[in-house]
C-alpha cells in the first residue's frame, strides 16, 4: 500500500471519528425551561402555578392541554399560553 493511500485512509478515519459525535447527537429539545423563559420574556410573573403549567406541558399532547388550561386560568392571553405550552411540549 502506498504512503499516499495510507495517509488518505488515516485522514478519512480521523475525520469520521471527529464527526461521529455530531452526527449521533440528538436534536435540541424544548422543555419546561423554554416555557418558563418564554413567559418571563413576555413579562408574566413566573411563580409556582406557571412552573406547574410548564412542567405539565412536557408530558405530550395531554400535558400541553393541561398546561394551556392552567395558564388560561391565570388569565394568560390565549396565544401566549398556547405558545408557552408548545415550547414545553416540542420534541
Amino acid at each position: 500500500m502506498s504512503k499516499i493511500k495510507r495517509a488518505v485512509g488515516v485522514v478519512a478515519a480521523t475525520a469520521l471519528a471527529g464527526a461521529l459525535p455530531v452526527l449521533a447527537a440528538s436534536p435540541a429539545q424544548a422543555s419546561y425551561t423554554d416555557c418558563t423563559n418564554y413567559m418571563e420574556n413576555l413579562g408574566y410573573v413566573v411563580g409556582p402555578h406557571v412552573r406547574d403549567a410548564c412542567s405539565n406541558g412536557e408530558n405530550g399532547t395531554f400535558g400541553e392541554i393541561i398546561c394551556q388550561n392552567i395558564l388560561y386560568s391565570l388569565s394568560v392571553k390565549f396565544d401566549d399560553a398556547n405558545e408557552a405550552c408548545y415550547q414545553a411540549s416540542r420534541d
